[in-house]
């Protein structure tokens, strides 16, 4: 049916769609009419048209590279950057050369290298601040009398069985800070005068002395040093009158309490340190002792009395009385006090 035939079939009739729309100079759009009876309802169960298809990312422009968290086949992938903190190892090597400026290396402190030979090189503040000398030996006719006058170092004192020798060994060992601390600058001198043996320490601020002394089993013994220099006796009978003292430092006496003669005293004293009395069983003398702050322990005497407080103890051990044997005084300013029986 023509346009005009439908015209005149029903006056309100309109075609659906524009005809003859032109799209181009020489194209007209094809015309597809709808049939007249069909229901509009029919045209919403149409299926939709797929989504679009979404492209993948290639990057930025220009770039166009891996998708983000796709790394390249065969490239490292470099993590974030993160700032590290310094180690432990950083701290102790600045450590060590702020000691070794300061007091010329490790060695000065801890004695290392050839220095600390006898006959070794001088200390030039890298090598050992410590200088080994002796022994010198002394020939004795009858019990000797050890004098050490220290300063600072600590004395050890054992027994031999030569009777007629006695044998002095120290050891220098400087400070900390160069120059101010070398040992060979500290001065030892001995002297003999019958059978006492007295020795002398003029370190000059220099640094301290350990000594290590060898006499026969009966000696008596006038030791001194401060500044928490050690006194270790071993092994020796106290005859006659003897001295025993340290600033700050421990004694430890391992030995005999002699009964020969009378009126002999014995004196072992410490401002802040311990008295460590270990006598053997034929043991013979009166006891004194007494700690301004600390206690004593008398317990395998039960001859021996201990004040309430602990700070006094007073008695005889063995079978000696006071004026038939030697008086043993112990004193501790600041310290504690042990008295017991050895082997």
């Amino acid at each position: 049916m023509s346009n005009q035939e439908m015209q005149f079939a029903d006056p309100d009739w309109k075609p659906s769609q524009k005809l003859d729309a032109k799209t181009g100079t020489q194209e007209q759009e094809t015309f597809i009419p709808e049939p007249i009876n069909a229901d509009s309802r029919e045209r919403w169960n149409t299926p939709p048209p797929p989504p679009p298809r979404q492209e993948m990312y290639t990057g930025l422009p220009p770039y166009a590279g891996a998708t983000p968290q796709q790394p390249v086949r065969g490239q490292y992938r470099q993590g974030p950057y993160r700032r590290g903190g310094r180690g432990i190892w950083f701290w102790v090597i600045l450590a060590f050369i702020i000691i070794s400026l300061m007091g010329g290396g490790f060695g000065s402190a801890f004695r290392f290298g050839d220095g600390g030979r006898a006959g070794g090189p001088p200390f030039n503040g890298s090598q050992s601040s410590s200088i080994i000398e002796g022994p010198r030996v002394f020939s004795v006719s009858g019990t000797p009398t050890v004098v050490i006058n220290g300063d600072g170092g600590a004395i050890t004192v054992q027994t031999s069985a030569k009777s007629n020798s006695v044998s002095v060994q120290d050891t220098k060992n400087g400070g900390f800070f160069g120059n101010s601390g070398d040992p060979n600058n500290i001065q030892v001198t001995s002297s003999q005068d019958g059978n006492k043996i007295t020795t002398n320490v003029q370190d000059n601020g220099q640094g301290s002395v350990d000594f290590t002394v060898t006499v026969p089993q009966d000696a008596s013994l006038q030791l001194n040093t401060n500044s928490g220099g050690d006194i270790t006796i071993d092994g020796v009978t106290l005859s006659g009158n003897s001295t025993i003292t340290t600033d700050s430092g421990i004694i430890s006496f391992n030995g005999a309490i002699g009964t020969s003669g009378t009126g002999g005293t014995d004196q072992f004293t410490t401002s802040s340190g311990v008295i460590d009395l270990n006598v053997s069983a034929d043991s013979a003398f009166h006891l004194n002792a007494s700690t301004n702050s600390g206690s004593i322990n008398t317990s395998d005497f039960p001859s021996v009395t201990v004040n309430q407080a602990g700070t006094q103890a007073t008695g005889n051990v063995g079978t000696a009385s006071k004026g038939q044997g030697a008086t043993v005084t112990l004193k501790a300013d600041i310290g504690k006090i042990n008295v017991n029986q050895g082997p």
